[in-house]
């Protein structure tokens, strides 16, 4: 299958200040998503994820910049592209949804117009763009009716169906899906997951899901990529991500899982916080807060080790350690 999307070693940095200080928010991200395959991006808040599915798109804010790498969208550069070649590209190539959606939709205009409104199409006429839009209203399982419906009227898991709608409508590539179930309650979160998964298999959509719960994605990526202080540290299938985690952070994401409790356990916390990206600790950034902690963490950053089945940033994958005396 081919590649929809390619991150190759994607840099992100606030701009320098008055004292000439760059601070690095994105550390080299690197993944893939193939045709019709399905990659989650995990991690704690803070972690580069939400900033790097906007930087996919070239939504870049103002005061970053990119200073290093390549983001190939259906074989095109996003940071190569003109201003109108963006705009173009977000719809038809990717579609975008993000979380909070009453942030995103227009109080003063109907659910319909907005779809409508959003149809790159310009060969259309008038009543087979609507005809459009009601379609892809039953697409996400919701009624005609909600075509002259506002914001407002709408629950918030309907005015997710409704972005939903949007960001499919001109039949991209791919869908990024940033937290889309953040807001919702646990029933309508897993309404959008088996909606997201079905609009997968019928469009034959690749999907970029990010979240910072993992056990939401175990049930339907095809790949997890795991996020840490600006850095992708594990790539794995996702069965693998679950039931054997390489990466030390991966391993204690798994762990803080409800379902691995036992009764009357206490909750499991993963010491420390994520770091601040102006003071990112030397070696790997993971180290203060690692169980498995040697010398080399703390003075070298690990490269990607290859092992069948995933990808990890860690010393103790190196080419003399076999996999499973590492667990």
């Amino acid at each position: 299958m081919k590649t929809v999307l390619d991150v190759k070693e994607l840099k992100l940095a606030l701009k320098k200040d008055i004292f000439g200080v760059e601070i690095n928010i994105l550390r080299g991200v690197s993944f893939s998503v193939r045709e019709r395959e399905s990659v989650a991006i995990v991690g704690e808040s803070g972690s580069g994820k939400t900033l790097t599915a906007m930087a996919v798109v070239g939504l870049v804010p103002d005061n970053m910049s990119v200073t290093k790498g390549e983001v190939l969208l259906c074989g095109k550069d996003v940071f190569k592209m003109s201003r109108r070649e963006i705009r173009e590209m977000r719809g038809t190539k990717a579609g975008m949804i993000f979380q909070e959606p009453s942030s995103y939709l227009n109080p003063v205009f109907t659910a319909g117009d907005q779809i409508f409104e959003a149809i790159k199409d310009v060969g259309l006429c008038r009543d087979d763009k609507k005809r459009q839009c009601i379609e892809i209203l039953g697409d996400v399982g919701l009624p005609e009716d909600v075509y002259c419906r506002y914001p407002h009227q709408l629950s918030g898991g309907q005015q997710q169906r409704v972005m939903i709608a949007m960001a499919l409508i001109n039949k991209p590539s791919i869908l990024i899906a940033d937290e889309p179930t953040t807001a919702l309650d646990v029933t309508t979160s897993f309404g959008i997951i088996e909606l997201l998964k079905a609009l997968i298999a019928k469009y034959g959509l690749s999907l970029l899901f990010i979240t910072h719960d993992i056990s939401l994605v175990a049930g339907f990526a095809d790949k997890i990529a795991v996020m840490y202080a600006g850095r992708v540290v594990e790539v794995s299938d996702a069965k693998m991500a679950i039931e054997k985690p390489a990466h030390p952070y991966t391993e204690k994401l798994i762990a803080c899982l409800p379902e691995r409790y036992t009764s009357g356990e206490r909750i499991r916390t993963i010491e420390g916080n994520v770091p601040d990206f102006r003071n990112i600790p030397s070696g790997c950034a993971f180290h203060p807060r690692c169980p498995y902690v040697m010398d080399i963490c703390r003075k070298n950053e690990p490269a990607i080790t290859t092992k069948e089945g995933f990808s990890v940033r860690c010393f103790r994958y190196g080419k003399d350690v076999e996999y499973d005396k590492c667990l």
